[in-house]
């Protein structure tokens, strides 16, 4: 397994991989060859960006079998997805802000989930290319502001409550070479765990979700799938800070300005 992410240091963009309470800087493209420039930089010197810049940020709803259960929704026959807009991409420790543009407050709710990050370009592929198709995994916080995903009863604006600026912090790390079905997605919020779910509980695991839409539509490197949520999502109150662990992966912190 490897850890990858992306950081400004020196006013320049790296490649980097954790080392200790340090990151060692590469050169190069996540997917493509990269360099050891054999220098490590304190953690505390950098400023942390998403660890991929996607060219389609989709996100799936109603992916659980327990919130299913709970909620009593049908299950779905196909992977029930939406987009999130790239321009709401945010990163670790970045605050998550209030939309722009309503006159008062709206609220504003976290989502943990497990994210699938994409290594190339894929329309149709075979079952057996999954793996070589999906790079690695992440943590993801599917902000959402419910509403205005509800505000017209004839038409759910899953885009528009879902890609305010902030509302897609991604990271810090990229893993490679890690079994998803084995992890477990916790939200903590304010130091009180209130999601821990397992992934081996989705509907479509993370492998069939990459298959089922990439026979629909063509995936890209970079692209990133945020794979639903479970039971626990919840309003956040300014000030609040929300953590994004996925033992594996790394923990995805935001505080949620207001």
């Amino acid at each position: 397994m490897t850890l990858w992410c992306r950081v400004r240091y020196d006013h320049r963009d790296w490649l980097a991989q954790p080392e200790g309470d340090h990151l060692r800087l590469f050169r190069g493209e996540l997917f493509g060859p990269t360099k050891d420039l054999g220098r490590t930089v304190d953690r505390t010197d950098i400023a942390w960006l998403p660890p991929v810049q996607p060219r389609q940020f989709l996100g799936l709803w109603n992916n659980f079998h327990e919130r299913l259960t709970v909620e009593g929704t049908q299950r779905p026959r196909f992977p029930l997805y939406f987009v999130k807009l790239p321009g709401c991409l945010s990163a670790h420790e970045e605050p998550i802000t209030h939309p722009p543009g309503f006159a008062g407050k709206v609220k504003v709710r976290f989502e943990a989930e497990l994210g699938i990050v994409i290594g190339k370009r894929c329309f149709q592929p075979a079952r057996e290319e999954i793996d070589q198709i999906i790079f690695g995994y992440t943590c993801v916080n599917d902000v959402t502001a419910p509403e205005p995903l509800f505000e017209d009863p004839a038409f759910g604006q899953w885009c528009r409550a879902k890609s305010f600026p902030s509302f897609g912090p991604v990271g810090p790390f990229v893993a490679t070479g890690i079994e998803p079905e084995t992890l477990r997605v916790r939200a903590v919020l304010d130091g009180k765990t209130v999601q821990d779910y397992p992934v081996a509980d989705m509907i479509f695991s993370p492998r069939e979700i990459v298959y089922r839409i990439a026979h629909e539509i063509p995936l890209y490197p970079g692209d990133l799938i945020a794979c639903g949520t479970s039971l626990g999502a919840a309003l956040m109150q300014p000030g609040q800070t929300v953590e994004v662990t996925i033992d594996g992966i790394g923990t995805l912190r935001n505080r949620f300005a207001g």
